[in-house]
């Protein structure tokens, strides 16, 4: 484009110098042949005019064409951008409970990636045109930019569904610890009640040596049917403890402990 204006700039001095060329000769040459030369330069001068014009033209879609291509890199970048820091952020664990970050998750995230969809869309759409407009290697180029951005942008939903399915699963131990250690409790204190209580023999004969007997082996029996679901309590606090979404912090993760300390205990007398 720069060759075409500087020989542009050639023509309009040649252009010039033919004007006073034709001044000179209108001297000496006939009347007709005067206007014969004046029409060929106006034709010259229309024709030069618009040439000029189609250069300004094509010099200004080629500049808004480079302008399209800095603002869509631009656009990419910011939204790539922005895809990374909504992925770091549907996976950071944050100081609030599950029930709070699952509604984070599929209520403001979501709100959010609803505002960026806009921008998606306004990439796709200029990413389109400036592919019509390039060559085959600048078009495959924009392809493998536009392909990029859809992957990235369905692996944020997948790492969303992830992320909600993983805290589901999560709310869902808690609560179980909280209805297998209500459960124990109740157990626990009837149990304890039971042991505590001293052995009375209201006669002492063999009859009511065998029903003291049996009364302990049923409260044995009691003990070891329950041994499972107290060993399934231990494992379900120790899969929270390892859990960085039931462990939070530090106060969560020592009402676990403390959980699991107090029925060990209970369970050891």
């Amino acid at each position: 484009m720069q060759e075409v204006e500087k020989s542009l700039a050639n023509w309009t001095h040649s252009l010039k110098e033919l004007q006073t060329m034709k001044a000179d000769l209108s001297q000496h040459i006939l009347a007709e042949d005067v206007t014969v030369l004046k029409e060929q330069i106006q034709l010259l001068h229309r024709q030069w005019e618009d040439l000029c014009l189609r250069v300004a033209i094509r010099k200004q879609e080629i500049e808004d064409r480079l302008n399209s291509w800095i603002v869509f890199n631009e656009k990419n970048k910011e939204l790539c951008a922005w895809l990374v820091q909504m992925e770091n952020k549907v996976l950071q664990t944050a100081d609030v409970s599950i029930e709070e970050m699952i509604e984070k998750l599929q209520k403001d995230c979501m709100e959010e990636i609803s505002l960026f969809t806009e921008n998606k869309l306004q990439l796709k759409q200029m990413g389109d045109q400036l592919i019509k407009a390039s060559s085959k290697a600048k078009a495959a180029e924009l392809e493998e930019k536009l392909s990029k951005i859809n992957d990235r942008w369905q692996h944020l939903f997948d790492v969303i569904g992830s992320r909600v399915k993983k805290l589901k699963e999560t709310f869902a131990f808690i609560q179980q610890l909280d209805k297998n250690m209500s459960n124990l409790r109740t157990w626990l204190a009837r149990i304890e009640s039971e042991l505590s209580k001293p052995v009375v023999y209201d006669v002492c004969d063999n009859q009511e040596i065998q029903k003291r007997l049996a009364e302990q082996q049923d409260l044995q029996r009691d003990i070891e049917q329950h041994s499972a679901g107290v060993e399934s309590v231990f494992n379900i606090c120790d899969v929270l403890l390892h859990d960085s979404d039931a462990c939070a912090n530090e106060t969560e993760c020592d009402s676990i402990q403390q959980t699991t300390r107090s029925l060990d205990r209970r369970w050891r007398n």
